[in-house]
């Protein structure tokens, strides 16, 4: 078995592919606990840990997301020695895009499909007013309308002084990234969104089909920004659907 700080769990030896999975802003490797017991045992379901948070907090956070490119290539190849597949929510979609295209444009090998899911098409520009240079007070207020961030940690100033210079590195990564200029990839994408999220709407999903040149898929599923949380299995399920070569 190998383990480096830079994924979740332990990756196995016998396993046919590897499912690397990124967080959304202010997420960890735990956002895909659930996941864990529900894919086979030739698939490595391999939550990514990114530096700021859960066993990495004391690490710095990184806040552009051509340095978080370099730094989770570089982690992950080790791990990267075997067929693999990308997914990624919200923030850990456009991690895992610019990634793929990383891979593909350096010469190396890149995932066999990418899953991307609450995150809009790559050609499509926010309709947020960004929060990342925000004061204290106004920034925590943008992440209450979010939705998804436990009211103890909203209501609790300790917690928030905790926490605020991850997820203000993570916004600042997501809200500054430009993914204009980025390569079409060769391998299948598909695309996830919450049936009643405002950021991405359902039809802000469609762009993703011009961020490949294979096929695309996409899916609508009940639920807000953190449909996740509420179609967890159903996600689970097409992932696992999409895998099965």
């Amino acid at each position: 078995m190998v383990q480096n700080v830079w994924i979740g769990n332990q990756v196995t030896a016998n396993a046919r592919l590897r499912l690397f999975c990124f967080p959304f802003a202010g997420g960890g490797a735990l956002s895909y606990r659930p996941w864990l017991t529900q894919f086979p045992s030739d698939i490595d379901l391999v939550p990514v840990s990114l530096p700021g948070r859960e066993q990495r907090f004391g690490d710095q956070p990184i806040d552009d997301i051509s340095a978080m490119v370099e730094a989770v290539s570089a982690g992950l190849k080790p791990v990267m020695d075997r067929p693999f597949a990308f997914f990624g929510y919200s923030m850990g979609a456009l991690i895992a895009h610019h990634l793929a295209c990383h891979l593909q444009q350096t010469g190396m090998v890149g995932p066999m499909h990418l899953f991307v899911a609450a995150r809009r098409g790559p050609k499509i520009s926010g309709h947020r007013a960004p929060l990342h240079h925000l004061s204290s007070d106004a920034f925590w207020q943008g992440i209450a309308n979010y939705g998804g961030t436990p009211d103890k940690i909203l209501e609790n100033e300790e917690y928030r002084a905790l926490f605020e210079p991850s997820l203000r590195a993570d916004f600042k990564l997501s809200e500054t990234a430009n993914s204009t200029g980025l390569p079409k990839l060769a391998c299948p994408i598909t695309a996830f969104g919450g049936a009643d999220d405002p950021n991405p709407l359902p039809m802000e999903l469609d762009n993703w089909a011009e961020a490949t040149t294979g096929d695309f898929a996409k899916h609508v599923l009940p639920g807000g920004h953190f449909f996740l949380r509420d179609s967890g299995d159903d996600l689970a399920r097409i992932v696992q659907d999409a895998l099965r070569v």
